[in-house]
């Protein structure tokens, strides 16, 4: 069979797909949580019902006749005696997961699917040649992989669908998607590849070549071959590289090639499927405790292999009838006709946040939930909503079984769309405001909060669960399973048959969203009633939502020079600590390789190992190598080895999170506009993606450099930055009502000694830095549920004596004690845990068999209600600044929230009463028996802002 013969693009005789089996089963491993996906055994199964439902979808998409699945064998391969460390810096599988790839393989069986393992080979040979066959035989072949070793098989007949940070945005890699990404050929991507090298398979590339310079040389001169024939023409530090590496570039080159023509025992016309033992299925499916619907899902997408034949079970939703809006006086007309009339409401919302105080903002809260279906209306918007680059496709507006879909946005059309928004805004539901906010905003139109979101409600019914779109929320809540279909759009689309005469789904997607939404609301809002946290929702969540889109749109910008110069400057750290590590390693080392550290640190050094892994091979994480630097005082070769080895990773993860900046900045205004996600931390924590401003380091110079790159911009004078001090501890001394912990926050005194010589019984002057540490950190440890063993890690010292001193700490803070205890059996007997102000946190975990998934929820359910209070804190702050800071008429605005910190962007001559501002409104959230302590700064960057 030749690899280099495609059949004619055009004469496909149908759809073969090929399936990474691994490469899913690991992707839905750790999507899912196993202490959500467990049987009453303890087995885990999670990988099998995600690896099942990605599966599914993709079945669902593309509608293959032919489907075959690659495993991995256990053992090594030919690549392995070719390059000895190949992978071997990844860690072993969880047990977790590797209990579940035979489940996986039972359930393929059972579902009529062909999976191949070839001993001496990885599933990518197989994969590259079940693929190959496929071309050869005239399929339209595709390839679901997360490996981008897969790119060399992409064709025109041969593409890869690999996932990207959701799993349902599948990239369709294409020769074209191929090239305009890494600007090299399909065929070409190996040779890449070999230069660059592969981090995650422990292959190692061209120090300093990345993907650019790499394409840039095989642009120039034709291919590997031909680089290496030209290597001594090529100069500075990246030529004097290569030189140095061509060995090792051609082992990779011949390493990373896939095989394409194993003996497989197969023919691409046995890949049929569909032949479901429905019994057999039924058997493995109890055993595993999957529902009926599960079950029922997967056979719809797997009965006879024809994803076309799926039964939709879109005919439970009553769809609108839809009106097509051409212009605005048929708009305005359509509203007086179909809109309820608006009603006034007791108090602003707004005004409320500032008298409310634990639960007074319920107090009307159910009267305003009760009658809410009867006199509300839905709007939903698609298009796509990233901040900083959003634009609106269309928009429905529905009544009662009647919408209105608006499709052009002239001038008029938007004036008139701002009038009735403005005015009915407070009958209004929607899924996501926040998103459908940045949508509108896109033409020009500013959505008021509105009465019910139906996506903030999801997540405080059920906290645990994320629903990246409607149709997922509409199988968790609902029941309902419709078939998602992606077309590019940020908001759920779904998939239906076309009605009779109908030129587009368009048709029945927007109405079926719409009716979803008004199926959601209607059920949730009865939730939410029954566990009084409407109020959450009106006062908090809803409010801080538009706080937040706010700042997503506004974004913070950044100094790119500046970057760019750290970014260079922590290569060039980098790599003189990887030059310094060889010196005294004596040899040049993988610094990324496990395999080759062991035996440097272990045989070469004699360094005594800290603990194994599962697999039975030492570790020699972060962690571990810290602990053996700190053993390994009187050998100074190790300790020059062992520093420069922790100076490398430090350096090259702060130089990932510095190009992360980079790559995110809006290349339009230079401002970076981060996602901040309210609905994925179960505690009630905003988090952010697009980038993780998170994860920026702020306990070293360092990391605190990368902070200087973030400036006011043009009509901004400087950075404010306001945050809380030991909030978590403050609202552990409130809940627990212990007067001890109380008076030592009141006494003025540096809280940790004043607690460690109670702890201690000794005076405050006399407390050491070491006892004040360990008493810190056990006061932290307590209020985000860290185990004895894990403050033992945490402080260096012994199991034993971390329980001792969390003995002395418990005898010294006696009603802490009782609380937290009471935490644990309160959930227990509930379910659930609540905050101040009555969020909701379950575990369901608390009951499982499984003595892990217990002390997790146990652990979980002790740093719920306090972390959970400290998220509506900060909420309720950050609501309260946005709103002084609007009464006030102000230009100051707020553009980052980041753990217990708030950043302004000051406009000139605002910063002093700004700062006063944002102080009240901090300081004052909540009365609580210890009052809430904000420290400011102002500088000209964020770093320089720091207090």
């Amino acid at each position: 069979m030749s690899a280099n013969t495609p059949a004619v693009a055009g004469t496909s005789r149908g759809t073969l797909l090929v399936v990474d089996g691994h490469s899913l089963a690991f992707r839905a491993f750790f999507a899912l949580p196993v202490e959500n996906f467990s049987t009453s055994s303890g087995q885990a199964t999670n990988a099998v019902w995600g690896f099942a439902t990605m599966l599914s979808q993709v079945i669902d998409a593309e509608h293959p006749d032919h489907l075959a699945v690659a495993f991995d064998v256990k053992g090594g391969t030919f690549r392995n005696q070719m390059l000895p460390q190949y992978k071997g810096t990844r860690d072993a599988a969880p047990e977790d997961l590797l209990s579940q790839l035979p489940l996986i393989q039972q359930m393929l069986k059972a579902l009529g699917v062909t999976f191949i393992e070839k001993p001496g080979f990885e599933g990518d040979d197989v994969i590259g040649t079940l693929a190959s066959m496929g071309d050869q035989d005239g399929y339209r072949t595709l390839v679901l992989s997360g490996d981008r070793d897969a790119f060399q098989l992409i064709n025109d007949n041969i593409t890869v669908l690999y996932p990207g940070h959701h799993f349902k945005d599948l990239k369709h890699m294409t020769p074209e998607a191929v090239e305009e990404k890494y600007h090299v050929t399909p065929a070409q991507y190996p040779d890449l590849a070999a230069l660059r090298g592969e981090t995650a398979d422990n292959i190692p590339g061209v120090p300093g070549v990345g993907d650019g310079f790499a394409a840039k040389w095989i642009n120039q001169y034709g291919g590997l071959d031909q680089i290496i024939e030209h290597a001594d023409e090529i100069g500075g530090k990246k030529g004097e590289a290569l030189r140095e590496n061509i060995e090792q570039v051609k082992l990779n080159r011949s390493v990373n090639a896939l095989v394409r023509d194993l003996d497989l025992g197969v023919t691409v016309s046995d890949l049929t499927f569909g032949q479901v033992d429905a019994n057999q299925l039924d058997i493995l499916f109890t055993k595993l405790e999957f529902g009926v619907r599960t079950k029922n899902r997967v056979l719809r997408t797997f009965n006879a292999g024809k994803a076309s034949e799926v039964v939709r079970e879109a005919s439970r939703l009553e769809l609108p009838h839809v009106e097509i809006i051409d212009g605005p006086n048929e708009l305005e007309s359509w509203v007086q006709a179909h809109l309820p009339e608006p009603q006034e409401h007791a108090h602003d919302r707004h005004e409320r946040i500032g008298m409310m105080s634990s639960l007074g903002f319920e107090i009307d809260a159910e009267d305003r939930c009760s009658d809410m279906m009867a006199r509300s209306w839905i709007l939903h918007a698609e298009g796509v909503s990233k901040p900083g680059n959003a634009s609106l496709s269309t928009v429905m507006i529905a009544s009662h079984g009647e919408a209105a879909r608006i499709n052009t946005f002239d001038e008029d059309m938007l004036r008139c769309l701002q009038r009735i928004l403005d005015r009915y805004h407070r009958s209004m539901v929607t899924h996501g405001y926040k998103e459908q906010s940045h949508l509108l905003g896109s033409v020009g139109v500013e959505l008021p909060e509105p009465l019910f979101d139906t996506k903030l409600a999801g997540y405080l019914a059920h906290p645990d669960f994320h629903a990246d779109t409607l149709e997922q929320a509409a199988a968790h809540f609902l029941d309902l399973h419709v078939e998602a279909q992606d077309d590019g759009a940020t908001q759920g689309t779904l998939d239906f048959d076309e009605p009779e005469g109908s030129d587009s789904k368009d048709d029945e997607k927007l109405p079926a969203h719409v009716a979803i939404v008004g199926l959601l609301a209607d059920y949730l809002s009865g939730v939410l009633d029954e566990r009084k946290q409407f109020g959450l929702l009106e006062f908090i969540e809803i409010p801080v939502s538009h706080v937040l889109h706010g700042m997503e749109q506004v974004g913070a910008q950044v100094d790119m020079t500046r970057l760019e110069q750290m970014r260079e400057q922590l290569a060039t750290d980098a790599n003189q600590a990887q030059e310094t590590a060889w010196r005294f390693a004596g040899e040049r080392v993988n610094l990324q390789s496990p395999k080759q550290l062991r035996k440097i640190l272990f045989e070469d050094m004699g360094l005594k190992p800290t603990k194994k892994t599962k697999s039975g091979s030492y570790t020699t994480n972060a962690a571990a190598l810290q602990t053996l630097r700190d053993r390994s005082y009187d050998n100074d070769r190790a300790c020059q080895f062992l520093d420069a080895l922790l100076l490398h990773r430090e350096k090259n993860k702060l130089k990932q999170i510095v190009q992360t900046l980079i790559d995110a900045t809006n290349r339009h205004d230079g401002r970076i506009h981060t996602t901040f996600e309210q609905t994925v931390a179960a505690t009630g924590r905003l988090s952010s993606v697009d980038p993780n401003l998170q994860n920026i380091p702020n306990r070293d110079p360092a990391g605190r450099e990368i902070r200087s790159a973030f400036v006011p911009g043009e009509g901004f004078e400087s950075l404010l930055s306001s945050d809380y001090s030991q909030v978590e501890l403050r609202i552990m001394a409130d809940l627990s009502g212990d007067e001890a912990l109380i008076e030592a926050f009141r006494s003025g005194k540096d809280f940790h000694k004043y607690v460690a010589s109670l702890v201690y019984g000794i005076p405050v002057e006399d407390i050491t830095s070491d006892q004040r540490s360990h008493v810190k950190a056990m006061s932290y440890g307590l209020a985000y549920g860290l185990s004895t063993y894990g403050l033992a890690q945490q402080l260096k010292i012994k199991p034993k004596e971390a329980e001792s001193l969390k003995n002395q700490y418990f005898a010294t803070f006696g009603k802490v004690h009782e609380y937290l205890e009471s935490l644990v059996s309160s959930a227990r007997e509930n379910g659930y845990t609540e905050t101040i102000f009555g969020r909701r946190r379950y575990f369901p975990g608390l009951k499982s068999p499984n003595r892990a998934i217990r002390d997790a929820a146990e652990r979980a359910a002790l740093n719920a209600p306090i972390q959970g209070s400290a998220a509506d804190i900060m909420k309720i702050a950050m609501i309260r600044a946005y709103g002084s800071l609007q009464e006030e008429k102000l230009n100051s605005r707020i553009i980052l929230q980041i753990h217990d910190e708030l950043v302004v962007e000051v406009a000139p001559g605002e910063a002093e009463k700004v700062t006063a501002l944002v102080k009240d409104a901090m300081e004052h959230a909540v009365t609580m028996a210890v009052p809430l302590d904000v420290s400011t700064g102002i500088g000209s960057d964020w770093q320089l802002a720091a207090h």
